[in-house]
């Protein structure tokens, strides 16, 4: 071929004549770039069940098609990528990868421009050479570049505001006495999913997702040992009643030694007696109990304060008209870390997780209940729906008060003076977010009603009996389109959580006072805000 019919090829191609060199490369700058992906390992729904995939199972964490005790170091899909003007007259490309951590170059052949490999994490160069034809020889054409294969395992642990109660992946239906919870891939995983009330609703999933979605050039491993009701000391630290292991026994066995790039946590509220509280403040009641009612609520504050829960109360009448209501101690009870021990519950939490080699530890607050508008208006009562009709038992706004002012405040203070003094990163603003019109009295979520909805005298129209309307698994989509409302509660009522999984019994489900699919993205949002800040994403 004359020098003038290669140039003129080569103009077509792109590439000036000094990049052509016959049969061998030749010296000078890259004509080829190598671009990568790494596809998306959380978010899929690979059985087509509706379900996000959360395979909580030790393949799943080493991407192996099965178990692995030790586990070697995992591979992940990487997706190369030639790109340049010369690509569209290559015929053939050789490709060389080489890293520190390879015992031997990977060399490999495509007739495409693109290449699937599987590489553990870490740093490689790439080299390709194309081949291009011409009629009586060829063209080779060189070029590469510097990828870096990341896998980033996400993981959750700590109680129910972090495992979704209240949100399962999908509803009890009409006749169904339970909902579907994680779709953990084998049926030991969807069944411990079940048992912690645990779906990617939850913030952590969801955070996970964003993680995902916004760089293809990483891949995201998400898994979650959050239970509802554990605390640090029982669920985290030690097996939860028949649990049979603990949190981060059960986090051991998934992860092995592959290191954790961020631990999320969410837990103190059970170590003071979160549940506790609430009953206490709903049952108190100065209607059916004057005498008692206000050594009632003294007592329900100073036992999430020291974690005492055997105080009681009794009744003594004296003549003439003497009644009145006295301090007493049970013969049993709680003895909880309380807001008083909660330091050093999470200096407990800190040697435990010594076992795991954690990039970073993030420890995210907990909500305000009460808040009905933003200009610092509060709920007149809550959680009255736990007792219909008449809804005599309550969280008053007096309670509720307290409640923010005696506990969720110090909560929030504790968890995150501890944050700081265990090196771990802390949420915080998620209480006055809430709190501004977003509280558990506010307005639901409105995702559209039946056409005919509106037809329905007002006396018999419920929209609590058209769930689709009110609640919506975002799948995927990591925000909820309901996040940009601005009147919209972000907690799950006692009404609803009967409705999406039982049981029957208002003051019976668990879901009550968690946050709905709205709050949950609104923590996720904050998350990733802390996550930005502190150079993570």
């Amino acid at each position: 071929m004359t020098r003038i019919a290669l140039a003129v090829l080569l103009a077509v191609v792109g590439l000036p004549p000094a990049l052509a060199a016959p049969v061998t490369p030749q010296p000078g700058p890259a004509a080829l770039g190598v671009e990568w992906s790494m596809p998306d390992r959380f978010g899929a729904d690979a059985d087509g069940n509706g379900r996000i995939d959360f395979p909580n199972t030790t393949a799943y964490v080493h991407n192996r098609a099965s178990g692995c005790a030790p586990c070697p170091l995992p591979s992940f899909a990487v997706h190369l990528e030639a790109v340049g003007p010369a690509t569209a007259a290559i015929a053939a490309y050789t490709w060389t990868i080489t890293a520190a951590t390879l015992p031997q170059p990977i060399v490999a052949e495509s007739a495409a421009p693109s290449l699937e490999v599987a590489l553990p994490e870490g740093d490689y160069s790439v080299a390709v050479v194309g081949e291009v034809p011409l009629l009586f020889t060829a063209v080779r054409i060189r070029g590469g570049g510097a990828i870096t294969v990341e896998d980033l395992l996400v993981v959750a642990i700590g109680d129910s505001y972090a495992s979704g109660e209240g949100n399962p992946e999908m509803r009890r239906g009409p006749g169904s006495a339970t909902p579907l919870w994680g779709d953990g891939g084998d049926d030991a995983a969807t069944i411990a999913h079940a048992a912690a009330h645990r779906s990617t609703v939850a913030w952590p999933a969801r955070t996970a997702l964003v993680l995902e979605a916004n760089d293809h050039r990483s891949s995201v491993t998400f898994v979650s040992v959050a239970t509802t009701s554990a605390r640090i000391d029982w669920g985290i630290l030690s097996p939860q009643g028949d649990q049979g292991a603990s949190q981060l026994d059960q986090l051991a066995a998934l992860v092995g030694d592959r290191r954790i790039d961020l631990l999320l946590v969410q837990e103190g509220g059970n170590s003071i007696g979160f549940a506790r509280l609430v009953r206490a403040l709903v049952e108190a009641d100065p209607l059916f109990d004057p005498i008692c009612y206000h050594l009632l609520v003294d007592q329900a504050l100073a036992s999430a304060a020291d974690g005492d829960w055997t105080r009681d109360t009794s009744v003594s009448f004296r003549l003439p008209f003497d009644w009145s209501c006295e301090p007493t101690r049970r013969a049993s009870g709680a003895h909880l870390p309380g807001l008083d021990g909660l330091s050093a519950a999470f200096e407990r939490l800190d040697l435990g997780l010594r076992r795991f080699e954690i990039g970073q530890v993030v420890l995210v607050g907990y909500p305000d209940p009460t808040g009905a508008g933003n200009d610092g208006e509060r709920c007149r009562e809550i959680v009255g729906d736990v007792t219909p009709p008449l809804r005599f038992h309550e969280i008053s706004g007096d309670e509720g008060r307290r409640g923010v002012s005696d506990v969720l405040v110090p909560l929030n203070s504790a968890i995150e003076a501890a944050a700081q003094e265990q090196g771990w990163w802390f949420v915080g603003g998620i209480a006055s977010s809430f709190a501004a019109g977003h509280g558990y009295c506010a307005p639901w979520p409105d995702y559209g009603y039946p056409a005919d909805f509106a037809a329905i005298p007002g006396f018999a129209a419920s929209t609590l009996d058209h769930p689709d309307g009110w609640y919506r698994n975002p799948g995927a989509n990591p925000w909820p389109p309901a996040l940009g409302s601005a009147d919209v509660t972000w907690y799950r009522n006692a009404a609803q959580s009967v409705v999406l999984q039982g049981p029957e019994a208002r003051f019976a489900t668990s879901g009550t006072l968690h946050p709905n699919e709205v709050g949950h993205a609104a923590i996720a949002l904050l998350v990733m805000q802390r996550l930005q800040s502190g150079g993570f994403w």
